[in-house]
């Protein structure tokens, strides 16, 4: 259970102690946004460093700036997806082997178009709390040529420019 801290007492020298022997880790990640294509799998890099074990911590994955935004949750050394979007349900997993070494990175699998944006990993004890944002951006796959016959309707040429702007892809006509 979690409490607020009374600004006005003197916190205890344990607590002095603990906040020393935190101050020394960070989270790290990715310094560039994460390119890749739609349909690849993708790890999404979280660590703490210097290297602890967080086997028994609380680990986060978000989407921000969206409502249902639970990506992962890893609490009481399982996972959890009670609050997982549907959409990443069966498609994320963390390095179970790796989080005694501090790796809080995630695997997505099969990326979606809806998968690109901001995502925060967040890292929880009892004793303190750490958080990364990184960014998640998706090129787009090129499409191969395809090929009309000129004996085909002008209507089929219509249909298919038509779909070709619908899709926002440059789809090679030849004629």
């Amino acid at each position: 259970m979690f409490r607020p801290i009374d600004p006005h007492s003197r916190p205890s020298s344990d607590a002095f102690t603990m906040l020393k022997r935190f101050s020394n880790f960070k989270v790290v990640g990715p310094a560039a946004p994460l390119v890749a294509e739609a349909g690849e799998d993708l790890v999404l890099p979280c660590s703490v460093k210097p290297s602890i074990s967080v086997v028994g911590m609380r680990v986060e994955w978000f989407r921000l700036h969206q409502t249902d935004s639970v990506v992962h949750v890893y609490d009481g050394y399982e996972d959890s997806n009670e609050y997982q979007m549907e959409s990443y349900r069966g498609r994320t997993a963390l390095f179970k082997e790796e989080l005694q070494k501090g790796n809080t990175s995630l695997k997505l699998s099969a990326l979606r178009l809806s998968d690109e944006g901001a995502y925060k990993c967040y890292i929880e004890s009892i004793s303190w709390m750490f958080e990364l944002k990184l960014q998640l951006w998706l090129r787009d796959v090129p499409v191969g040529p395809v090929k009309v016959r000129s004996t085909l309707s002008h209507l089929l040429l219509v249909a298919l420019l038509c779909c070709t702007l619908w899709t926002e892809k440059k789809i090679p006509v030849k004629l």
